[in-house]
């Protein structure tokens, strides 16, 4: 998804950010006061003054508690505390069960049925049902309140219809048998098992489905995660263990968000020890690590972010795959990266994602086998190129890649840097941008989120409207099989042919960096870019 806004139709474009820019919400989240506690209440003795607190995590407060009305990483990193899915990610991406004990996947990858754990309980003790879930489902779908990401349950069969009002509610391929939630798609897609742990697609009990009021607490309270928002005040939110989560109360009974840093560093508030967790920039890691002391409580964190680069294949000169060949070997990618200090992206999938392969899957850096290209286009020494500006929300990169495509094709890229909504506002129109950069975050840890919803043909996040029979065909291969040897060939094959038509060229990834206190086990984001509270613990013989 592309950090810089959100949009209704593109799952990719809302929740997930960069750890810059998650780090930049911390430094700038505002007093909530008592405001924000839930109407006819009064507000709480000051947090981390009343009772002892297990574990202090330095994040932003929550725009909103609840999981369909999320479209910010900061509001999905609470949310996904106080309630659960069917499924969660491990730390290594991977599917796990949660809510739901096990599934199976029928009818040639186009149903899966999930089947609930016995006894499961929401925190007030009534009990989670089946139909809870296909009902939280569906409210991300409600014409009339949509979820900023709807269109992550959109390869459910009728569920994009009944958003567009073209189909009715009792059409989505949704429903509940005993304890079983059955899910019909409209094509076969594995990946789904990993769209079902994303948190917006949290349960939530059907008392609570009007109790939300954006910021404030919500005004009932029945949780399905492992925590309870207990309450909230000017700096902080605290959370206390759920008596009933499934996988029985966390270790960590007591967890205090810290969302207000009174004006001091992040690394400030580690060292001071007034949080036991924060992520921290970039800058600050490449000092950090030799830190004597912080050094070895600085840990990397996975962050499925990709920055890129992309072509409107639809119209001149890029409707001609030798001038995008030809922009793509031009340039040293893997240079300009590095130079920035980050990190070169060598595929369309972030590391760490299963099904990203470990070949280089860049245009080579050939730059007189670009100027013959260019030519065999007709432009030879790029005469006849036509004016050209590469669009930006401002990455600074941009600059250098316009220098060099200059120096080996001898054309002229100017650069402009305008707002992501105001980029969005061109999209389909004449004055879409031809050339252009964007970066986006994985909704969920798989490698069909960059490579089936950024570039299928007829995806909406297909900025560039790039259309090839094989690559689609590639992609609904691995989609149509739940073998990781078989679905990592398929995206093999994808993107080699992404390497030799060039719609895109993937340019640098985001590492994330965090501090973590000494003991503190479980400190490990999945690559959706939050940790699950439930399972952090103080190693024996430590605490905060």
């Amino acid at each position: 998804m592309a950090v810089e806004g959100m949009s209704e139709d593109r799952p990719g474009r809302a929740w997930k950010s960069s750890v810059a820019l998650a780090v930049g919400a911390v430094i700038v989240a505002v007093a909530l006061v008592a405001a924000l506690l839930p109407r006819g209440t009064t507000a709480p003795p000051a947090i981390g003054q009343a009772g002892d607190v297990d574990l202090r995590v330095l994040a932003g407060a929550p725009a909103t508690w609840d999981p369909a009305a999320a479209g910010d990483s900061t509001s999905v990193e609470t949310i996904a505390q106080v309630f659960e899915g069917l499924t969660a990610f491990d730390h290594q991406n991977r599917v796990q069960p949660a809510l739901a004990e096990s599934w199976t996947i029928a009818g040639d990858a186009r149903q899966i049925d999930f089947t609930l754990r016995p006894g499961l309980r929401y925190s007030d003790g009534t009990p989670i049902e089946a139909q809870h879930v296909v009902e939280s489902w569906l409210r991300l779908l409600d014409p009339q309140r949509p979820s900023p990401l709807a269109s992550l349950l959109f390869d459910i069969r009728g569920a994009a219809a009944y958003l567009r009002g073209t189909g009715s509610r009792d059409e989505v391929g949704l429903r509940a048998e005993g304890d079983r939630v059955v899910v019909e798609l409209a094509r076969p897609a594995t990946y789904f098992l990993a769209v079902t742990a994303s948190p917006p697609l949290a349960v939530v009990a059907p008392q609570m489905w009007n109790a939300f009021d954006g910021p404030r607490l919500p005004i009932t309270s029945a949780y399905s995660g492992g925590y309870v928002a207990a309450a909230l005040d000017e700096s902080a939110i605290r959370l206390e263990a759920n008596p009933n989560y499934w996988a029985g109360p966390p270790p960590l009974a007591t967890v205090e968000i810290v969302t207000d840093t009174d004006g001091r560093g992040l690394v400030d508030m580690f060292e001071s020890g007034l949080v036991d967790y924060t992520p921290v920039g970039s800058g600050d890691a490449a000092w950090l690590r030799y830190d004597l002391l912080l050094g070895p409580q600085l840990r990397q964190t996975p962050d499925l972010t990709l920055h890129f680069y992309g072509f409107d294949a639809t119209r001149p000169p890029f409707d001609d795959v030798r001038v995008r060949q030809a922009f793509g070997q031009a340039v040293d990618w893997e240079r300009i990266a590095r130079l920035a200090g980050a990190e070169p992206a060598r595929s369309m999938v972030p590391p760490g994602m299963p099904g990203g392969g470990s070949e280089d899957y860049r245009p080579p850096y050939d730059p007189a086998a670009a100027r013959d290209l260019l030519a065999q286009a007709g432009y030879p020494d790029g005469a006849g190129f036509p004016a050209l500006a590469l669009v930006s929300s401002g990455a600074g990169t941009e600059s250098a890649v316009a220098a060099e495509l200059a120096a080996a094709l001898n054309v002229t890229v100017d650069v402009e840097y305008t707002d992501y909504d105001a980029y969005l506002g061109r999209a389909g129109t004449p004055e879409a941008p031809l050339f252009w950069t964007l970066t986006w975050s994985a909704d969920y840890p798989h490698a069909h989120d960059f490579l089936g919803l950024l570039l299928e043909s007829g995806s909406a996040n297909n900025e560039g409207g790039w259309q090839n029979a094989d690559y689609d065909a590639a992609i609904e291969a691995a989609a149509a099989t739940a073998d990781p040897a078989e679905q990592e060939g398929h995206y093999a094959d994808a993107q080699a042919i992404l390497r030799d038509q060039v719609p895109v060229v993937p340019f640098q990834v985001v590492a994330g960096w965090a501090l973590a206190r000494d003991g503190l086990q479980g400190a490990l984001p999945s690559g959706v870019g939050y940790i699950r509270f439930a399972g952090m613990d103080w190693q024996a013989g430590t605490s905060r």
